[in-house]
């Protein structure tokens, strides 16, 4: 009952602050509709510590280095302990690196910021790896943003998910324009999986690389991206190239995966500030917290090509743990949008997307979840051979499985974010500015 009482206040305050927008859009100030979006969050916005956050990403990429350089033997077709612990704390050093200076960004639009952020991205693809010559580098570069951090009195942020105007307070982005970006790349990521799917971006990177004459294999893009085209230094034999695939659409899959942990972690992190809005908070926010956790920390001990871990024996298992959490990406911000009841405000249309799309993503969690991804763990855990599900004679995952609804999600995703009610990402400084 207490669960109906939170539900039926959220709509009141929902609809006080739709109508009190309506009724004062042209006099209303920024702050007077961050005052009236208030009301909406249950615990106030969440305390993002710009220093503290600088602190973490110095101490992760210090330890990175270090452990990842002590009895490396680059010979070994399995990483020592050190490397793959190294390598887990380097990609949390990155993906803190970049909330580092996105947080930077909303409280001092200043030149060197945008500077270090351009050139952080532009150092990602030759820092893949803790002990790859392209990692010292960028540990000086993430230490320089710490160190200015630390020189300067930056406020904290405060993070909040809420329903407020087009000219609201300030705005980091709306969670919609994230989502697509999270399952556009994820789709393209998995260009050799799903082959046989639209938009077929196989097909296109490979009519791509004939158009430009793009003609590099996939050992020599890992040489050069690892080395540096420096003479004499090759690919430790437990960093794993990958199979021969599409070359363009390789160089792809290497360049996604250097920002991807980075969205995911806001995506999770923005998800488990929405959960205030619906029942089953806690439970919410525990699957979104353990998926933080494996973007941070985990992602890399995955080792099936360049650019995504290495060789180690719990590569399968963090896998695994991937793939549930990739469907977990799917379900759980659709069951907040139709618990809250968020859609249902967008008259005939969104009552058609509130219970289509609900019922899309049940039937989603039981088939593809729990019908095909469960039982196949389960067998490859135990060692029994795993035999398909099949729907109407062809493979289910690839054709409407996971591959299938990353581009359902796309157009969900971009249809809502240009003609349907959307959340906001509010982002406030607290605290003394510079």
């Amino acid at each position: 009952m207490s669960g109906d009482r939170d539900l039926r206040g959220f709509w009141r305050q929902a609809n006080g602050l739709i109508l009190s927008m309506i009724g004062g859009a042209r006099t209303m100030t920024p702050a007077t509709a961050l005052a009236r979006a208030e009301p909406e969050r249950a615990h106030g916005p969440t305390i993002v510590r710009i220093r503290g956050l600088a602190l973490l990403v110095a101490a992760a990429a210090l330890a990175a280095q270090l452990l990842s350089h002590v009895g490396a033997a680059a010979d070994a077709p399995t990483a020592p302990l050190g490397v793959v612990l190294g390598q887990a704390l380097w990609n949390a050093a990155q993906v803190g690196g970049l909330l580092l200076l996105l947080a930077l960004w909303c409280v001092h639009r200043r030149g060197w910021v945008l500077a270090l952020a351009a050139a952080t991205l532009a150092g990602l693809p030759f820092a893949i790896y803790a002990v790859g010559p392209g990692a010292w580098a960028f540990t000086a570069l993430l230490l320089a943003a710490c160190a200015l951090t630390w020189t300067r009195d930056f406020p904290d942020l405060g993070v909040a998910v809420v329903d407020a105007p087009a000219r609201a307070p300030p705005l980091l982005a709306k969670f919609e324009l994230l989502a697509v970006a999270c399952n556009l790349l994820c789709s393209i990521y998995n260009f050799h999986q799903s082959w046989g799917l639209w938009p077929h971006w196989d097909a296109l990177f490979a009519r791509t690389a004939d158009l430009v004459g793009f003609t590099p294999d996939v050992t020599a893009m890992a040489r050069a991206l690892y080395g540096l085209g420096l003479p004499g230094l090759g690919l430790p034999a437990y960093i794993p190239v990958g199979e021969p695939w599409n070359n363009l659409g390789v160089l792809a899959f290497t360049l996604i995966w250097t920002v991807l942990p980075f969205l995911y972690v806001l995506y999770f992190g923005l998800i488990a500030l929405q959960a205030e809005h619906t029942p089953g908070r806690r439970i919410q926010q525990a699957l979104c917290a353990i998926a933080i956790f494996h973007f941070l920390f985990l992602t890399d001990v995955v080792d099936y090509r360049f650019g995504r871990g290495v060789a180690n024996p719990a590569a399968e298992w963090c896998h695994w743990l991937e793939v549930f959490i990739w469907r977990l990406a799917i379900v759980l911000p659709i069951y907040q949008k139709v618990a809250s009841g968020q859609w249902l405000r967008a008259g005939k249309l969104g009552l058609a997307l509130h219970y289509g799309v609900g019922a899309w993503a049940a039937g989603f969690l039981v088939y593809e979840v729990l019908l095909y991804n469960a039982p196949m763990f389960r067998d490859w855990a135990t060692g029994v051979p795993h035999h398909q599900l099949i729907l109407f004679g062809r493979g289910y995952s690839e054709t409407v499985g996971w591959h299938g609804a990353l581009v359902l999600m796309i157009a969900l995703y971009g249809f809502t974010l240009l003609a349907m009610p959307c959340r906001r990402v509010v982002v406030e400084a607290r605290g003394p500015a510079d």
